[in-house]
């Protein structure tokens, strides 16, 4: 009876000695996981953020081949912005002369 008792013991010790391993294992495993779903919500955001400015760029770039599909409708509608700009410009310089 003892040497049942003294067994039994000795299986009790073993798997509690391997259910702390295990539970060492398994709080190792979710730390580096918590670190890497950290990481990877940073990279998330990164790309999320790069995304955006692409779209932007890729509208910019639609647009303007709309404005101007070849280099000689850029050079022109290049020239309209500046004569724009300097009507612009002279309309204000007007205005300020009449405060």
């Amino acid at each position: 009876m003892a040497k049942d008792l003294s067994e039994q013991l000795g299986r009790i010790g073993h798997k509690a000695e391997l259910l702390v391993t295990r539970y060492a294992t398994l709080r190792d495993d979710n730390t580096r996981l918590r670190d890497e779903v950290v990481e990877l919500k940073a990279r998330i955001h990164a790309l999320e953020a790069e995304n955006e400015k692409l779209v932007m760029q890729l509208e910019f770039l639609r647009l303007s081949s709309t404005i101007a599909p070849d280099s000689q409708a850029t050079l022109k509608a290049r020239d309209m912005i500046t004569n724009l700009v300097r009507e612009i410009d002279a309309c204000v310089a007007d205005l300020m002369k009449d405060i």
